[in-house]
């Protein structure tokens, strides 16, 4: 855009940009008539069909006009930055079910506590939960769609220092939960800092893998360093589950963004024969320790034999929770007692499940609502990941592609890690389940994933930075301007010979053949 049309107010075209603004939100508002997305809503009014009988009716109705409102809203952005409206109505779905299911743990709750409900809406933390993901994802798509900068080189060591900042401030300032060191609390207010943690990440790989076609050195050791760097403080935090999803993400960026796949291969022989060694240390360590030796009983011995046993209990107690029923087995034992209990299609009995809003949700919903029911949940995740997928294939710039398989690999690993988890199929870990668990922050950060995910899927303008383009684009620019010179001057018979229109051309000649022309 001209300086010219800056001033004016005029887009490129030459139309008013008030105007231009009016043009798209009507367009986007018609689009909005016709989606198919809308056909969601009808479906969650009848899930006051589904909840009423097990006594949560008013519990849904209450935050079923935010629900509605957030359906409307979601589809007026996809309309405006023309995404993909299966996506969005995959996500509806997830949301209208996990809805649908915190309500019925909370009509539980209030039985079991009815002193509790007293003076104070039952819904409401959950609706401030709502309304802040909402904003924050419609912020996050907006800066998006118009930020070009957000790829640069720069915005990636801006984000690297801020991921260290909350990593930092998080080991001197977080509350433990569960022996996990990541609650940030602030006037009452409780918030996962690995939550950002992992978006932060996302943007910074997709900068320093994404936006060149074949990533120097220099890059790598940098994506290697920041990479390794965000796990160890994972590491410290205790935070097992979140370091599995960025491993996860990290080897997928690896494998099909680095052209060399040795790189991805020595990568995965070094991390299996670091963990085997870690596991031969721990080992080491142990024995240490039982003999009172000063390298098992240091503090920093102390923190790794802790954190050793966490992941090797968690092993153990995967294979035989019996070993331990009312301690480290307890949750796996309750979670398929409540799959055994659910059946083919649910039962109304109260849900006996710790943590049953968050790590162990899936049992929950199997308890609740059926086996069937919960493998239709499970089909709508990878229906989700495939227009994930699909949209990544027909993004032609590499950083829009990275970025897509970013979100919607970090969206569904950690689906497939905690329904995994919480079913038996492998070591249970701390995470939560997208749009199904409660919690806040995973809350807004799932509605900031799909924001972003849904802005890549629409027709962005802009391609991600990279120093080759730059100065290609400044070259590109400068010989322009010279051919235009040569084209203006040749047909108002300025230049009258081809040797020195290609002077003037290239810059060449000296200043009396250029002036020598300019005066015939």
């Amino acid at each position: 855009m001209s300086n010219k049309h800056l001033k004016r107010g005029l887009t490129p075209s030459g139309v008013p940009t008030g105007e231009r603004i009016s043009w798209e939100c009507q367009r986007a508002f018609y689009s909005c008539l016709r989606s198919p997305v809308l056909a969601v809503i009808p479906l969650q009014i009848a899930g006051m069909l589904f909840v009423s009988p097990k006594g949560a009716g008013q519990i849904y109705l209450d935050l079923l006009p935010l629900l509605v409102l957030i359906t409307v809203a979601s589809v007026f952005f996809v309309c405006l930055v023309q995404g993909n409206q299966k996506i969005l109505l995959l996500t509806m779905i997830l949301l209208t079910v996990g809805t649908m299911l915190q309500s019925l743990f909370k009509a539980e709750y209030i039985a079991k506590n009815p002193e509790k409900s007293s003076g104070r809406s039952l819904t409401l933390g959950l609706q401030l939960q709502y309304i802040a993901a909402l904003l924050l994802a419609v912020l996050t798509g907006f800066l998006y769609w118009n930020l070009r900068e957000c790829s640069s080189l720069k915005m990636a060591e801006f984000l690297t220092i801020v991921s260290l900042f909350l990593s930092v401030f998080t080991l001197i300032f977080a509350k433990s939960v569960g022996n996990v060191r990541n609650w940030i609390v602030i006037g009452g207010f409780s918030f996962q800092t690995t939550e950002l943690i992992k978006l932060l990440y996302l943007f910074i790989s997709a900068a320093l893998l994404g936006t060149v076609e074949r990533p120097r050195k220099g890059r790598l050791v940098w994506f290697y360093l920041i990479s390794f760097i965000m796990m160890g403080f994972l590491v410290v935090q205790s935070e097992f589950g979140t370091l599995l999803l960025l491993l996860m993400v990290f080897m997928t960026y690896l494998f099909l963004f680095v052209p060399d796949l040795k790189i991805f291969g020595i990568t995965a022989i070094s991390m299996g024969v670091f963990s085997g060694f870690l596991t031969f240390l721990g080992i080491r360590m142990e024995r240490w320790a039982a003999t009172g030796s000063s390298l098992g009983t240091n503090p920093l011995a102390r923190k790794y034999i802790a954190n050793f046993q966490k992941i090797a209990n968690r092993v153990i107690y995967w294979m035989h929770p019996e070993k331990d029923p009312l301690g480290q087995g307890y949750q796996l034992i309750k979670a398929r007692e409540s799959i055994v209990l659910g059946g083919w299609f649910g039962t109304s009995s109260v849900t006996d499940l710790p943590v049953k809003t968050s790590d162990l949700v899936f049992p929950a919903l199997i308890q609740r609502c059926g086996m069937i029911f919960a493998l239709l949940v499970f089909l709508v995740f990878i229906l989700l990941w495939l227009e994930g997928m699909k949209v990544c294939l027909r993004k032609k710039d590499k950083y829009h592609r990275m970025m897509a398989v970013g979100l919607v690999s970090m969206f569904f690993n950690q689906s497939i890690i905690i329904i995994a988890g919480s079913t038996g199929l492998c070591p249970l870990t701390g995470i939560t389940l997208p749009f199904i668990s409660s919690g806040g922050s995973s809350l807004v950060v799932s509605f900031m994933l799909m924001s972003l995910l849904l802005c890549i899927s629409g027709n962005i303008s802009w391609k991600g930075q990279s120093s080759e383009e730059i100065e290609f684009f400044e070259k590109s620019t400068n010989c322009a301007k010279r051919v235009f010179a040569f084209g203006h001057r040749h047909v108002r018979g300025l230049v009258p010979d081809i040797r020195s229109g290609a002077r003037s051309l290239t810059g060449s000649g000296s200043a009396k053949s250029r002036s020598k022309a300019g005066g015939v």
